[in-house]
């Protein structure tokens, strides 16, 4: 089987035509709908129902998820939070990156500005029924931005796909603080819009498959969003941070319950349907190319983590294969142990630095027994977890866009920190966060079909045995605590990477020499390799746009056509200038 470790060059080449596309789209976004107009087939329907239109956007914002999982959260975001491990062994190299890909930022925006430029050149009459309609339109974007924004820093964003109403060819790019000023400001807007909505307002009804016109819903959700905007400003801003948070906490729905989602049944879910197919379509994911890391696998089979052996499926290490293995002669690896205990001993991950890549006890040859039969030694990433229809299977996908963990997780954290005051403890948002985030998991399992869940999903008491583990365990005035809460929350990420490496640059979880769960330095030739902090800005092939492009290169201090783990680790977006870098826990 074919590993993108193997790839690394062919890759670069990809990333490089990719680079070119994503900014080729970035570019025209804006003049492809001016030409379209001219090219109309009087067969096409041109003036579809806006909730249509909205049940588009929506689809199109899971966005070409194949790139995403297959490259950006496996190859990238996983290993630099350190979750993972390539099963061959990371390269000399697996730091220098390729262009961010996979996130359609203004192709959702061109359905949303289509919708709201309908409803406001309705009729009065009409006009003002349709405004909680064009609230939602604006917090599905928000999300892909912050995404995006998060690895390239400024974006075309606020005069995006105008070129169609305003003849625009040349859109501005947005710095990073622009964005997020202008986000949260829109998201605040469309609350205030959705808490007013009554009756009178048309619902696009189960067109929206995501919270089906639940108003108070969509409130929570772009709450919710703010909320992760938030945490930008820790280090940039902290007392705007501490104000946006008092504020968020301060919304209320109908119950007097805080306006967020801490409750999941109010997850935002994107699942279109039971047929959904999920990343790339009947195309393999290549994620079973990873293992977990040496250290997290540890600091979970320690603890007891039911979430492990749901992301991984077990090593073929079983007792009675070591021991078919050993009548052939083979060595077996150093870290096996007898008696086995299943499943954590067949959970064991590998060493990512480039210079373990040698270390055979994991990444040796296939063990063989007398008949020939080859036993891996490593787990790996189930995919059909992230793609239950893979192989065959019939199992239903999910993707939590947000959910009750990691807002439960946001609250204990900013709570413990001192930041926000006067809405319960640290210790009972913790253990929130922790609980919904195992029962998240295993809820994610049965719907996937996982092989042998049975077996792999969570028991009657492992939350409450967990939370009791000393390494997870809230213990009042415990220093450790800040940890545990930001250790919880990448773990809790797993099926969000881009959020979970946002949360590992921020706070710089987990550190190098902690007792809980440490961080590996990533020694190459016996010196550390840094990791990136943003991805590549590629020259523009076309000069439609070259002026901003390259204005705003220069002001972020970027350098053009940079791929190196090094340059990409030093020159930062605006929100991670001041974070601490990897393994640097603060």
């Amino acid at each position: 089987m074919c590993k993108p470790e193997n790839l690394l060059d062919m890759n670069k080449r990809i990333y490089k035509v990719l680079g070119s596309i994503v900014l080729l789209a970035m570019l025209m976004v804006n003049c492809t709908d001016k030409f379209a107009e001219l090219n109309k087939d009087p067969r096409e329907v041109n003036d579809p129902d806006l909730s249509h239109v909205l049940t588009n956007a929506l689809y199109n914002s899971a966005g070409d998820e194949y790139l995403q999982w297959f490259y950006n959260n496996s190859v990238y975001f996983w290993r630099f939070a350190q979750i993972t491990a390539a099963r061959g062994g990371n390269a000399t190299d697996f730091n220098d990156t390729g262009a961010l890909g996979g996130i359609p930022l203004h192709r959702v925006m061109i359905d949303m500005k289509e919708i709201r430029y309908r409803i406001d050149n309705m009729p009065e009459a009409d006009r003002k029924n349709y405004q909680a309609f064009k609230a939602i339109t604006y917090i599905p974007q928000v999300q892909l931005g912050l995404r995006a924004t998060d690895w390239q820093g400024s974006l075309v964003y606020s005069e995006a796909v105008e070129a169609r109403y305003s003849g625009n060819l040349t859109p501005k790019y947005d710095t990073q603080e622009e964005l997020l000023t202008l986000w949260l400001a829109e998201l605040k807007d469309a609350i205030t819009v959705l808490l007013a909505a009554d009756n009178t307002q048309v619902r696009p009804g189960n067109q929206d498959f995501i919270y089906r016109s639940n108003w108070v819903n969509w409130a929570r959700y772009a709450n919710s969003l703010r909320l992760r905007i938030a945490a930008r400003y820790e280090l940039t801003n902290p007392t705007l941070m501490k104000q946006l948070l008092q504020e968020i906490v301060s919304l209320k729905d109908a119950n007097g319950d805080i306006l967020l989602i801490t409750d999941p049944v109010n997850n935002a879910v994107w699942a279109p349907g039971t047929s959904e197919e999920g990343p790339g379509g009947t195309n393999s994911l290549w994620i079973e190319n990873y293992g977990p890391s040496k250290n997290f696998s540890a600091f979970a089979r320690k603890n007891q983590d039911p979430r492990l052996r749901i992301f991984f499926r077990m090593n073929d290490l079983s007792e009675a294969n070591l021991n078919l293995i050993s009548a052939a002669g083979q060595t077996l690896p150093k870290w096996v142990k007898f008696p086995v205990v299943e499943p954590w001993d067949r959970l064991v991950g590998s060493p990512v630095a480039p210079d373990s890549s040698g270390v055979t006890d994991y990444y040796g040859a296939a063990l063989r027994d007398a008949e020939n039969r080859t036993y891996a030694r490593l787990p790996y990433v189930d995919y059909n977890l992230i793609k239950p229809k893979q192989n065959g299977r019939n199992g239903e996908y999910r993707n939590i866009l947000m959910g009750a963990a990691e807002v439960c997780l946001y609250l204990a954290e900013f709570v413990e920190k001192g930041h926000v005051s006067g809405i319960g403890t640290a210790e009972s948002w913790y253990k929130k966060g922790v609980e919904f985030s195992l029962k998240q998991y295993d809820n994610r399992a049965m719907l996937a079909q996982v092989v042998d869940y049975a077996n792999r999903g969570l028991k009657a008491g492992e939350v409450e045995a967990y939370l009791a583990q000393e390494d997870v365990k809230y213990i009042a005035g415990d220093p450790k605590n800040k940890e545990k809460i930001i250790l919880q929350q990448i773990i809790n990420l797993f099926d969000n990477p881009y959020e979970g490496i946002a949360v590992a640059r921020r706070t710089g979880y987990p550190k190098k020499g902690s007792s809980i769960w440490a961080w590996e330095p990533y020694y190459s030739a016996g010196a550390e390799l840094k990791l990136p902090r943003r991805f590549p800005w590629n020259q523009p092939s076309i000069e439609t746009n070259k002026a901003n492009f390259e204005q705003a290169l220069s002001a972020q201090g970027f350098t053009v056509n940079a791929f190196e783990g090094e340059v990409l680790n030093s020159q930062r977006v605006w929100w991670d200038k001041n974070a601490p870098d990897y393994g640097s826990g603060q």
